[in-house]
């Protein structure tokens, strides 16, 4: 009995193999036909996606970017200090409401690489 069932696994496994094979072949027929038919007829786009993104974002505009002088001290001392030692600096430098803390300074620097 026990010979009898591995024979039929393996029949039932290389079956499966077989309808996996030919469902992959007509994935990949269906993205040659996608690729060549409807991706072709689609409009001629100059902007980057990302342009488009960047207008979409929700959230407050972070504080170093409305400041064009604080902007100006970051960019300054951007490969002396360390971000405990920015927002340090910062703090004895600016009032209250134009003080900006380590994380920021990490967040701004980190998506002024990026772009």
């Amino acid at each position: 009995m026990p010979a009898r069932n591995g024979k039929a696994g393996k029949a039932i496994l290389e079956g499966g193999l077989e309808a996996l094979a030919h469902a992959l072949e007509t994935v990949g027929a269906c993205e040659d036909h996608l690729l060549q038919r409807w991706l072709g007829d689609l409009p001629k786009c100059n902007i980057p996606v990302t342009e488009h993104r960047k207008e979409l974002r929700m959230g407050r505009v972070p504080k170093i970017d409305t400041d064009p002088e604080l902007q100006a001290v970051l960019i300054a001392r951007i490969n002396r200090l360390t971000y405990a030692q920015f927002a340090q600096d910062v703090a004895e430098h600016f009032p209250g409401p134009r003080r900006i803390g380590k994380n920021e300074i990490h967040a701004w620097f980190k998506k002024r690489r990026r772009d």
